[in-house]
């Protein structure tokens, strides 16, 4: 699998300028030591009593406004009448139907190995449909991800629900396509699945109900969500990347104690972190309310999305809102 980087803007094809930054910073930290030494003792007497700037946390920056981590359906457009017949030409060739995609892009040669329709994948326009929406235009970064665009073409094999394919990448500043107006995203990571392969993984991997794994879904905002802002992002890695969320929904579910016949989650708030910290860190707070009476229970966790792959930053715990006392 290709390498994944966060980038904040196109890559070029010029790798040296990848690592010349590096370079420039460690010579301008050189240098600055050197600059220090040469100072008058005053001089360095009042940099040491400034002491260092204050560390605030991070909410937003002009890099994590570009990411998305989007869950959408991604259906091949073609540009123009030309490609579209050389696609029809294929599908004839190999004896499928015209709405094969997945047959004639995915297919390999037996003589040699080699994709003969590969081509038409590259300058096929593939845009990302979230909830019927077309949302964005996704390019490929490679061709590691182009394969993965093709493999989430591929019908699910006893489910009548449409694949779901999970993209992290960038959006490309003010670039939209024409004639579809949609915005650019660079994508350095896409995996596919139907909700039934999320359900069966789930349940192979921590036994929660199908139930269980839809309320979290709910709760998560998987609907309404496209995976643009901070929040967003926290939410959908959550979703598909963090399955102590379902292990713990489905434990007060199925609390078996006296007086109690178990908890739902009833709500999830997100909120920045004030926590001093130079990473974006989204607070997530589950609410689980009681099925036979008002009680509440409440667990936290925090997701840094700092860059373009989100990760937990503090797991999934316990926790007691702060109640102001009456006077």
């Amino acid at each position: 699998m290709a390498e994944h980087k966060d980038v904040g803007e196109v890559p070029t094809n010029n790798t040296e300028s990848v690592f010349m930054p590096q370079i420039e910073l460690a010579d301008g930290l050189m240098n600055g030591s050197q600059a220090d030494q040469a100072l008058p003792q005053s001089a360095a007497s009042n940099n040491l009593s400034s002491g260092p700037e204050p560390v605030t946390q991070l909410k937003q920056n002009h890099l994590t406004e570009n990411y998305v981590y989007a869950v959408g359906v991604l259906k091949p457009v073609f540009p123009n009448k030309g490609l579209q017949q050389a696609f029809y030409s294929a599908a004839r060739t190999l004896k499928v139907s015209e709405h094969d995609y997945y047959s004639v892009l995915n297919y390999i040669d037996p003589c040699n190995g080699f994709r003969p329709y590969l081509y038409i994948a590259e300058q096929i326009e593939w845009v990302l449909t979230i909830h019927d929406i077309d949302s964005y235009l996704l390019l490929p970064r490679a061709k590691a991800e182009l394969l993965c665009f093709i493999d989430a073409l591929k019908p699910a094999e006893n489910s009548l629900l449409a694949v779901q394919s999970t993209a992290i990448g960038v959006l490309v500043n003010g670039a939209t396509s024409q004639p579809l107006s949609l915005p650019k995203v660079i994508c350095n990571h896409l995996f596919s699945q139907t909700l039934d392969n999320l359900h069966e993984a789930l349940k192979s991997e921590t036994g929660v109900t199908t139930s269980v794994i839809q309320d979290v879904l709910k709760g998560l905002e998987y609907q309404p969500n496209n995976g643009r802002g901070n929040f967003s992002r926290a939410k959908n890695y959550l979703a598909y990347r963090y399955p102590e969320i379902y292990l713990t929904t489905h434990a007060l579910k199925n609390v078996s104690k006296a007086n109690e016949v178990g908890f739902f989650l009833n709500d999830v708030k997100t909120s920045y972190s004030d926590l001093a910290s130079p990473h974006v860190i989204v607070d997530l707070v589950f609410t689980y309310k009681s099925k036979s009476s008002k009680r509440e229970k409440h667990y936290h966790c925090s997701v840094d999305v700092t860059h373009q792959f989100p990760f937990v930053n503090a797991p999934l715990q316990v926790y007691m809102p702060l109640t102001l006392m009456a006077g």
